[in-house]
């Protein structure tokens, strides 16, 4: 059962390559499949109870004004790589910017949405696919049983948070696209 689903987004340019992403250090590889170790993350995030299609479009727009400084600053903070979009377990879709590597919860400027919130995610150990295509919700829950496939034969436990990366916009070809769903290990 899919308990918590996280969709990330980008941009496809040259530009887009230069963009700050999470650092991590690659523990295993074995195909498409990864284990990674990464450092804590600060996020802004946003959450709607509403379709997955509501939950990008509403959140994105609302994390986008937050990062051009709709904030009490006002500070423009430069976007990052990945956008997430996590289901959680009470209903409620949440959309989440990686906030740069300098903020931390405490530095990070305050949200003048009062229902964009500035967390952290813990540093973690995490099991990989990655593969390309559009995204939609059927290719989501493909990978994530894929993924699962994958943890149940190797006898890896793994938490319900999976996440699924994307790092292109939607006008990239589907097929020119890198797309990861991502699990914390237990």
């Amino acid at each position: 059962m899919l308990a918590a689903l996280t969709v990330v987004g980008g941009v496809g340019t040259a530009e887009a390559e230069k963009m700050e992403r999470p650092e991590f250090s690659p523990v295993s590889q074995e195909g498409a499949f990864e284990i990674r170790d990464y450092g804590a993350l600060v996020v802004v995030q946003f959450t709607i109870r509403g379709t997955y299609k509501q939950a990008v479009s509403q959140g994105y727009i609302r994390l986008e004004k937050y990062y051009t400084g709709a904030n009490t600053t006002p500070e423009a903070i430069q976007f990052t790589k990945p956008v997430m979009v996590r289901n959680d377990l009470a209903g409620g879709l949440t959309t989440m910017f990686v906030l740069p590597k300098a903020y931390r919860v405490d530095t990070a400027p305050r949200p003048i949405n009062r229902r964009i919130r500035v967390v952290e995610i813990p540093a973690r150990r995490a099991a990989v696919v990655v593969f390309p295509g559009k995204l939609n919700e059927a290719a989501m829950h493909e990978q994530i049983e894929v993924l699962e496939a994958w943890l149940a034969a190797k006898g890896i436990a793994h938490a319900q948070d999976f996440t699924l990366a994307s790092y292109d916009d939607a006008w990239v070809p589907g097929r020119a696209r890198r797309n990861e769903v991502i699990v914390t290990l237990k």
